[in-house]
């Protein structure tokens, strides 16, 4: 066998390059620690559900990818991502990419509804007693009443769609059920958060989503566009994301988490709607932004 005698003498430098490599890896991520630990005050816990009935929209993209970038902002261990969703792709995700990021997985479906529902209760409820503490929670697709009733005990919802009819339609048919909610129980929150996703290359007038939004309670964040290297992350393929040329996603990710580290996390929205006219409901990024 002469590809084991060769290989035989190679694996203790395999080994030693291996084992300084994650050592150096390793000492990278807790100097950023100790920067980012030096540079944070803890704030209040904020709970942020991703959800929409509409499936396909980009849920677990925008989950997996909020957490990646808050985690350039606050201690990575202080990010727990739900996921709620039986594919169980933000878990399988973070998991490989973000190992440093708390990840659960519960999911809810028919089967496991009452006792998950009530689990990611519990932890968000345990969250508001962490502070600086961020939970992110995925939610599967559907009309559960129930899993709605949860959404609206966060602090504030994602709400991820395509500027299509198809998915404008049960988005809207959403945000009716949350502001129905909301009036029942005489809540502010929680704070809805449209986000435009898979937004073509070029596409800057928004003026048509905030006119079918405008009788509703709701924020609209920055657009995310529709990028090949989200694509290509999804299958694997780590080093076209991490290239530094491939830049357009990144920086639409890397804004987005600066929208809501400040709108969100720094509470900017609640003093925004303390001193906003009542008389107009919808909240575009580009006022909130100025």
């Amino acid at each position: 066998m002469v590809w084991q005698l060769l290989a035989k003498p190679l694996l203790g430098v395999v080994a030693d390059g291996v084992k300084g490599f994650v050592q150096t890896k390793k000492a990278k991520a807790e100097l950023k620690l100790t920067e980012i630990k030096a540079t944070t005050k803890l704030k209040e816990a904020k709970s942020i559900f991703v959800a929409n009935v509409k499936g396909g929209v980009g849920k677990s993209t925008l989950s997996i990818m909020l957490a990646r970038a808050l985690a350039e902002k606050i201690p990575p261990q202080n990010i727990t991502v739900i996921d709620t969703d039986l594919q169980r792709t933000a878990t399988e995700f973070l998991t490989n990419s973000n190992p440093e990021i708390n990840v659960e997985f519960l999911p809810i479906t028919p089967a496991f509804e009452n006792t998950n529902i009530s689990l990611v209760q519990q932890f968000i409820k345990q969250n508001e007693f962490r502070p600086g503490h961020v939970v992110i929670v995925d939610t599967p697709a559907g009309s559960s009443q129930r899993l709605w009733n949860l959404v609206a005990e966060g602090y504030c919802v994602l709400i991820p769609t395509t500027l299509s009819n198809a998915d404008l339609y049960p988005t809207e048919n959403f945000i009716r059920s949350m502001d129905k909610v909301k009036a029942r129980y005489g809540k502010s929150y929680p704070h809805l958060i449209v986000c435009p996703n898979k937004i073509p290359f070029g596409q800057k007038d928004f003026s048509l989503m905030a006119e079918r939004l405008k009788n509703h309670d709701v924020v609209i964040g920055p657009p995310l566009r529709d990028l090949a290297s989200v694509r290509h992350f999804y299958n694997g393929k780590m080093e076209n994301w991490e290239n530094k040329s491939n830049t357009n996603a990144q920086n639409d990710f890397n804004q987005f988490g600066s929208f809501i580290e400040k709108y969100v996390l720094d509470g900017e929205l609640d003093k925004i709607y303390s001193q906003k006219d009542s008389g107009k409901n919808i909240l575009p990024f580009e006022k909130a932004s100025n």
